[in-house]
């Protein structure tokens, strides 16, 4: 007697808990309009710790005059914060949605974990740079405005996949969907234009690509 193959979760993936609402927002949307588990991945900067592992490292912090050390410790203590914060706020989110979540934490590159784990989902929602500038409809809350999903595609299964996909979340959302084909790889944000979430084949894009990205960026594939 063969038992049911267990559903692929949808996998949502993030460093800073300040940009964890339009991810969890959108992964949840993802999640729901599949069927599937949303599993949040919260991601602690490897590079961080290694930095404050120097002996010179110091931390100027908000409001203060003078710099003070930095410790690993340090690292490791903002990482639980950030985790905690981060699992209160999905809480928060998902409380009256149909959507069953989880969440675990790791240590790497954001972007490069990203792909590690294409064997686990081939949906997998990563959060935009730390640091790059938001744009301005992410500001307010998805359903406050029309959002637009941008969708690059190739001819391969991963991107009818992904045309697919952002179809469902614009469907869900009410939002608008542009569709650009491209035939090669290598994403920069000229390419992707203004947009609320770019959905494009795993294949096509290289880690490097992701650290310059306004936007959450869905990996499908």
């Amino acid at each position: 007697m063969s038992s049911a193959i267990p559903p692929r979760h949808v996998l949502a993936l993030l460093d800073d808990a300040a940009l964890a609402r339009e991810v969890i927002e959108m992964s949840s949307i993802l999640a729901r309009q599949l069927q599937r588990p949303l599993e949040v991945i919260y991601v602690e900067n490897a590079p961080a710790l290694l930095a404050a592992a120097l002996p010179f490292a110091q931390v100027l912090a908000h409001g203060a005059t003078q710099w003070a050390p930095f410790a690993p410790e340090d690292v490791e203590r903002g990482y639980r914060a950030q985790a905690q914060r981060l699992r209160e706020l999905t809480e928060r989110l998902l409380t009256h949605q149909a959507v069953t979540w989880s969440m675990r934490v790791m240590r790497g590159a954001l972007q490069q974990i990203a792909f590690e784990l294409q064997s686990q989902s081939d949906l997998v929602v990563i959060a935009r740079a730390t640091g790059a500038a938001a744009l301005p409809t992410l500001r307010r809350p998805l359903r406050a405005h029309r959002p637009v999903v941008t969708a690059l595609v190739d001819d391969s299964a991963a991107g009818q996949m992904a045309r697919e996909v952002a179809r469902q979340i614009v469907q869900a959302l009410g939002g608008m969907l542009l569709v650009r084909q491209t035939a090669g790889a290598g994403i920069t944000p000229a390419l992707v234009g203004r947009c609320d979430l770019l959905v494009v084949p795993r294949s096509l894009v290289q880690p490097g690509d992701l650290a310059r990205l306004e936007q959450p960026a869905l990996l499908v594939g």
